[in-house]
Parts: C-alpha cells; sequence; structure tokens
C-alpha cells in the first residue's frame, strides 16, 4: 500500500488536472475525474488503514509494558537518547514512532515518541496484575488528556481533534433564507453558500531544559515533573496561536486574527480606547445573536486585567451589581483568563495597553493534533549548566471553523 503523503501529493495534481481540463472534451473530463475519485477511493483505504495500525500499535505496546512490569519512562528515553543507546521499552517505542511518523510522511528530527503512548491506553485492566496491575501506581494521566487539561480554550468548549491522517476538511455554511407563498406561487429556493477550509499538519517546537542530576533519578515524581514541563510548554505555545496566532510564518490564525472590523464582529471602545462597560459586555452577545450563533459552548474569554476591572465595575452606577457576578458569570455566561489574551495591544493614543475580551461559540475551535511527538535531545548547547536542553517538534493546527460564532473587544483600558 502506498504512503498517504504520495497519495496526497498525487491527488493535488489530479485535481489540478481536472480543473484545468477542458470541459468540452468530455472523455477527458471523464477521465481526469475517473482519476480524481480513484485517488479519493485509495486514500479511504489509506487512512483507514492507518488507523488500524495505530490501534494496534496501541494494544501492542500495552502488552509489552505489561510484560516488562512498568510503563515507558521519559526519563529513561531522554537519558538513554543523550548516549543515542535507547533499549527496552523505549527502544520500541521510539521504533514505532519511526514507522508512525514515516506513513503519515512527517519529517523526523529525532526520537519519536508515538501518538498510542500520548493518549490513555484502552486494553489494560488495572486489576488483574498479568492485565496491567503492576502499573497501577505509575499510571499518571497520558499526555493528550493532560495537554488538553492545560488549554484554558478546551475548558471553554474548545473542539479537540486527535490521531489525525492528513487534512481535516471543515466545510461552514452562508445563510439559508425560507419564505412562505400562496398555493399556486412558484417557490423561490435559495442556494445555500459554503466555504471551505482544512486543518492542516503545521510543525511547532518548544524547548525545555533539564540538569543531568534530574536525569539521573528514576523517581516516578520526577517523571511526572519532565512530563509536566514539556506538557506545559506545549500548552502554552497552542494556546497563544488559538487566541492570537496570525496566520503566518507557519502559525495557525487564531481567533482574534480574523476579527477586524464590525462586520467580523468587532466592538470598539472608542478612538483611543476605552474602560469597560456594561453596554459593551451586552454587545458582544449581540453580534453573535444578530448571526443566529448563540449556540454550542458561549462564554467570555479575557486576561487578568480585565477580569479585575470586571470585578470592580458596576453595570450602572451605584447599582452594587458587578459586570463580574458573584456567581463567576458575565451577563450570564461563563468567563476564563489566560495570559494569552494580549494586553499589549494599540488604540489610536492607547499605545500597547489595550486588551482584549473575546465572546463566542468555543466549540466551533478546532484544534487538530498529528502523530507522536519529535524529541531533540541536546545536551552540548547548556554544557556549562550541566543541564539538558530537550526541543519538542509536535504536529497541530487550530482554526475557527465558523467565524461568525465569535465576537471580540480589542480595545479596553484598564488603568
Amino acid at each position: 500500500m502506498r504512503k498517504i503523503v504520495e497519495i496526497r501529493k498525487d491527488l493535488a495534481e489530479a485535481q489540478k488536472a481536472l480543473n484545468s481540463v477542458d470541459f468540452k472534451d468530455t472523455a477527458a473530463v471523464d477521465a481526469a475525474d475517473a482519476n480524481v475519485k480513484s485517488l479519493l477511493k485509495e486514500l479511504e483505504i489509506a487512512e483507514r488503514a492507518e488507523l488500524v495500525e495505530k490501534k494496534l500499535a496501541e494494544e501492542q505496546f500495552a502488552d509489552k509494558e505489561n510484560a516488562a512490569g512498568r510503563k515507558f519512562s521519559i526519563v529513561k528515553f531522554v537519558r538513554e537518547a543523550l548516549a543515542k543507546n535507547l533499549t527496552g521499552l523505549e527502544a520500541e517505542a521510539a521504533e514505532m514512532g519511526a514507522r508512525e511518523y514515516e506513513r503519515l510522511g512527517l519529517a523526523v528530527n529525532g526520537y519519536v515518541i508515538p501518538s498510542c503512548i500520548m493518549r490513555s491506553s484502552t486494553g489494560q485492566n488495572a486489576g488483574t496484575n498479568s492485565d496491567g496491575g503492576y502499573l497501577k501506581e505509575e499510571m499518571p494521566i497520558r499526555y493528550i488528556e493532560a495537554l488538553k487539561e492545560r488549554l484554558v480554550v478546551a475548558k471553554m468548549g474548545a473542539t479537540v481533534l486527535g490521531d489525525l491522517v492528513g487534512e481535516l476538511p471543515v466545510v461552514t455554511d452562508g445563510n439559508i433564507s425560507a419564505a412562505w407563498g400562496a398555493e399556486g406561487d412558484e417557490a423561490s429556493v435559495s442556494k445555500v453558500s459554503f466555504s471551505k477550509a482544512s486543518l492542516t499538519p503545521k510543525r511547532n517546537f518548544v524547548d525545555v531544559a533539564f540538569s543531568k542530576d534530574l536525569l539521573r533519578q528514576t523517581s516516578i515524581d520526577v517523571e511526572a515533573i519532565l512530563w509536566n514541563k514539556i506538557i506545559d510548554a506545549h500548552a502554552q505555545l497552542l494556546e497563544a496561536a488559538c487566541i492570537a496566532g496570525t496566520g503566518t510564518s507557519g502559525q495557525p490564525a487564531g481567533i482574534l486574527t480574523g476579527i477586524t472590523n464590525a462586520a467580523s464582529g468587532l466592538v470598539e471602545m472608542g478612538d483611543n480606547g476605552g474602560a469597560i462597560s456594561w453596554a459593551k459586555v451586552v454587545e458582544l452577545e449581540t453580534k453573535i445573536n444578530s448571526n443566529n450563533a448563540n449556540r454550542g459552548k458561549m462564554g467570555y474569554l479575557t486576561n487578568a486585567k480585565v477580569i479585575g476591572a470586571l470585578k470592580t465595575t458596576e453595570r450602572t452606577a451605584t447599582n452594587g451589581r458587578y459586570l463580574l457576578d458573584v456567581d463567576g458569570k458575565v451577563n450570564g455566561y461563563p468567563i476564563e483568563f489566560t495570559g494569552h489574551v494580549p494586553s499589549n495591544l494599540t488604540k489610536g493614543n492607547a499605545s500597547g495597553v489595550c486588551s482584549a475580551l473575546i465572546f463566542g461559540n468555543f466549540e466551533d475551535l478546532w484544534i487538530g493534533q498529528w502523530g507522536g511527538l519529535d524529541i531533540v535531545v541536546d545536551n552540548l548547547t547548556l554544557k556549562k549548566k550541566a543541564e539538558v536542553e530537550i526541543c519538542l517538534n509536535a504536529w497541530n493546527d487550530a482554526k475557527v471553523v465558523e467565524p461568525k460564532s465569535f465576537a471580540a473587544i480589542k480595545d479596553i483600558t484598564t488603568a
């Protein structure tokens, strides 16, 4: 069976050929169309086979962990990667990861931890020693679940998709109109306008450093420290992209990037920004309601500075009720905050001091994950500090699949 990346390359060329064919030449059209359909079928089969491969790999590795009486060790993996001599479970994991990346057409920069290690195993029974009981005290939450828990946007309801293979096409709909008609009237059928986008694997990388003394340890707590530092670094990068990614230089386009004017959901405080008010908080909701998009996981997202302003600003003078209610909600909706919502925006004379407040249906923010983790271990760059630098390479994307589901203010002044 051919690799997915090879099929996708041929499919792109076939679709290009179909688009450029002279449609008066019916034989050429039929041939080009048949080629595209054939490649689409081949791609479907290959992607299904990849999902089967991943499931099989997960079950096989769970069996290997059971047989070894221990789970995969990130500390041992890094320690042996330094010596370029992986052994045991860690060597088998790296081999599985390399094969996974090869099938997906992803570039390998170091040693790959396969995706089956990054998520909860489904084939183990912690109540039976021979079927996973040996791992009971050592079975922390897996990488994907821990990463999701650290993403504030995921808590808000963002759709997190793992185990992706190739591009994930996303189709969004425009407005649909309907009308009444008297008997005998000719029905006027309105077309639905569709726009199409895709989640595509984008390489991202983060660096973390550990002391050599720490890596000499075999404690379960040290295992947790390493995983947590790597997960935190990855989560910070993803969160920032989801909220304010520029859409350039390989970055995804975040929520705020597409909201540039009133038509796209922008609510403005004033020519030079301004303090948050009850009217502007409600205006965000009105923007969404006007697009008939008030559905799903609705909520507000901002930074700590705006949270402080919401807690100390009354709805109306001497009203006694603040914008952030005692129940922890704003305008009846939940609110979260993260430092990745910018507080250094500019509006008119308010240079580098404006904050953002987002409102919308966070289910329409999709986050994708392809394959496992590629880890490059470097003991030279920080050698004078006796530290080891780890560069984590991952493949993710984030996309607002329904732009009308979000509105934002970008010029809140808090001082």
